[in-house]
């Protein structure tokens, strides 16, 4: 679940801006962005929204570096809650965590980008899941269309004066992580890659493994087992139905995240890659991301891996501050500065 950092005072500007042309093999006219100026104190950043394609708009938020620097993406979790809550109001904030505090520091071009169909307003469900979402957001929503959604915005930031696309660094939360392997996969500038609380295998090893880390007995560990089968194979039957939902959201989702390898994806990718998981994640078991850690090891990649003891799925203690995890964000800023 994400934490939220409140902030203040912030006043729009809209302009145009004229479409660049794109690198996707060869150069492609790219769609029209209305751009938009958000301030907060004397710090700002940009929404700019694509329009055409003939999907829905594609909106990303990039802030305004000091001078020309390396892109930072962070790709939030699962569910529908926006990264910014409050624009144009007296009491803004972002539900990514260190998203601000980063930008603020002028070094990066640090950019995030809104789901397809995303509302602006707080979820009206239990966070993490799609309840809530609207009807729009899930009938569109899958591994495929939010990819699609990231590769346009980030092809399309990677054009702007103050970004240098030498260096592109990928923060994955959650959900986030396999979107992140699988954009490094589709885009060659991607260079770096952070996972925090991602998985390695498919997300349906994720169910398994949890099974498997409880204290139940064999036999209630076997019904367990039984009824994901059982879930599975529902699933596998209407895999396209937005309206049939297991654990929180619709058979499309699953499906296509279920079809997706995060170790797989990252293994025909060339970037580093740095991974962050809770010894206590109930979400995520830091067992899958083992498994991504060692196949990765053993094909000589460039990887590291912080294990947090007593961490769970927000890289801090059950029901402490988020604030107690910001040394481990320092951490992997830390290693992406490093040659």
């Amino acid at each position: 679940m994400s934490r939220f950092t409140r902030h203040t005072s912030l006043t729009f500007s809209a302009g145009l801006l004229l479409a660049a042309g794109l690198a996707c093999g060869t150069a492609s006219a790219a769609p029209a962005a209305q751009e938009e100026t958000v301030r907060i104190d004397t710090f700002t950043m940009s929404r700019l929204t694509l329009q055409g394609g003939g999907g829905p708009p594609v909106r990303y938020y990039l802030s305004k570096p000091a001078r020309k620097a390396p892109l930072v993406l962070y790709i939030q979790g699962s569910g529908c809650v926006p990264n910014f809550v409050g624009l144009g109001t007296a009491n803004p904030y972002s539900t990514l965590y260190s998203w601000l505090p980063l930008a603020q520091q002028g070094r990066y071009a640090v950019m995030a980008v809104d789901k397809p169909y995303q509302q602006d307003a707080l979820q009206k469900g239990p966070y993490g899941s799609a309840i809530g979402c609207g009807d729009a957001f899930n009938d569109h929503f899958s591994y495929e269309t939010w990819l699609a959604t990231l590769t346009q915005a980030v092809r399309h930031a990677l054009q702007r004066p103050e970004v240098d696309a030498r260096r592109v660094l990928v923060i994955g939360q959650s959900e986030g992580g396999p979107m992140a392997a699988g954009l490094a996969r589709a885009l060659p500038e991607v260079t770096d890659v952070v996972l925090l609380g991602a998985n390695g295998p498919t997300q349906l090893f994720d169910f398994a493994a949890s099974i498997y880390r409880s204290q139940d007995s064999d036999d209630i560990k076997l019904l367990r087992l039984r009824e994901l089968d059982a879930t599975f194979d529902a699933i596998r039957a209407d895999p396209k139905s937005t309206r049939k939902l297991a654990w929180g959201h619709p058979y499309l989702r699953w499906s296509s995240f279920f079809a997706q390898s995060t170790l797989e994806n990252l293994t025909h990718s060339k970037a580093r890659v740095y991974l962050a998981s809770g010894m206590q994640d109930n979400s995520v078991p830091i067992v899958s991301t083992e498994v991504l850690y060692a196949q990765l090891r053993a094909q000589g990649r460039d990887v590291s891996f912080s294990r947090v003891p007593m961490a769970g799925h927000s890289l801090v203690p059950e029901g402490r501050p988020m604030s107690e995890g910001q040394k481990e964000y320092d951490a992997f800023m830390a290693w992406f500065e490093r040659p």
